[in-house]
């Protein structure tokens, strides 16, 4: 039988990268990491000899050089920046967002990460100046919690050398890696326990801009299960009576055993009315504001922790960027019931 013996393959280095580009090692380096401190072109004829050579980075090596860099700053740790997307400093840190964000800094406090709190109305909703300051600060990652309302961000947006996760489907561009609840799944399922409780006729109570801010995942699930002649959709620009009003006739003429809820105006008025509900199942599609009624729970907390852990992944490789084929984790929800609620 004959033998055949195998050389160890050598690791291509950065050194052979440049003695082939006819460049530096540090313009290798900054290259690799996309730095805009060496042309576009320059870069691209770099990544160009990479590949032919067979580079590929040294996960272990690229964590050390990260820990080093990040080690001359203030607090020693890899840092990352949640960033609140509410241009006016008066907007509302609602429940849902508040607990995004408890979760995202308990879990970045047990794996060993900084974190930075920022308000991006205090840069004037200027992301460019934004990202400059965090690149400044030393910060690697980013998390961007919901805002009110859909947006874009400007092209001119530089988003390179930082990690981004979302935790909305309300960013329309770019589009970043993104953990969000699986709000589709989760309104089909509430449907199904709806109906094996005896629900016959469900409708749902809307404000328009949170069916643009969940990418109308949860009225999609609505109009498959034959819900869409239900749904009342509440314009932002109405006067509060004005969408009273229209509940209430709503209601009357349709005389439904369910009703989900998601708007505030909509809770306030399933609380002027809790005599004439009875025997109707309210349920409200997140956290109520004080009134005691079932929700869904779509698990911010854990929202916030699953964006922390994929963020904590993409630093670790730098992941950075725009990503060209964005990824999504979403969340199951659960039922919450009052445990003093008496059974239906």
């Amino acid at each position: 039988m004959s033998r055949t013996s195998f050389a160890p393959r050598i690791r291509v280095g950065l050194r052979d990268i440049a003695e082939a580009a006819g460049v530096s090692v540090m313009a290798v380096s900054l290259a690799l990491r996309d730095n805009p401190k060496i042309s576009r072109s320059t870069r691209e004829r770099i990544r160009r000899f990479a590949d032919q050579l067979g580079y590929h980075p040294d996960p272990e090596l690229t964590r050390l050089m990260r820990h080093l860099r990040t080690s001359r700053t203030r607090e020693g740790r890899t840092g990352l920046a949640i960033i609140d997307l509410n241009r006016s400093p008066s907007g509302v840190d609602d429940g849902y967002m508040a607990q995004i964000r408890q979760g995202a800094m308990e879990r970045a406090r047990q794996l060993g990460l900084g974190v930075t709190p920022i308000l991006s109305a205090d840069y004037e909703g200027n992301f460019k100046h934004l990202m400059n300051v965090i690149r400044a600060r030393g910060i690697e990652g980013a998390i961007l919690l919901p805002p009110l309302a859909p947006l874009s961000f400007e092209t001119t947006v530089d988003w390179q050398n930082v990690s981004v996760v979302a935790t909305t489907n309300s960013i329309l561009a770019p589009r970043f890696h993104s953990v969000v609840p699986h709000q589709f799944a989760n309104m089909m399922r509430l449907l199904e326990v709806m109906k094996q409780h005896g629900g016959r006729v469900i409708v749902s109570i809307f404000d328009e801009i949170f069916d643009d801010r969940t990418a109308h995942h949860f009225t999609a699930a609505l109009n498959w299960h034959g819900q869409g002649g239900g749904i009342l959709m509440l314009p932002a620009g109405l006067p509060k009576t004005e969408n009273l009003r229209r509940i209430e006739r709503w209601t009357e003429k349709l005389r439904p055993d369910v009703i989900f809820v998601q708007s505030a105006i909509a809770e306030d008025w399933v609380v002027s009315r809790q005599r004439r509900l009875r025997g109707v199942e309210v349920v409200r599609l997140g956290m109520p504001k004080s009134a005691r009624m079932p929700y869904l729970d779509e698990r911010p907390d854990q929202v916030g922790a699953a964006a922390t852990d994929l963020l904590a992944g993409m630093m670790y490789y730098h992941e950075t960027g725009v990503p060209e084929h964005p990824r999504m984790t979403m969340i199951d929800c659960e039922l919450r019931f009052d445990p003093r609620r008496p059974a239906r």
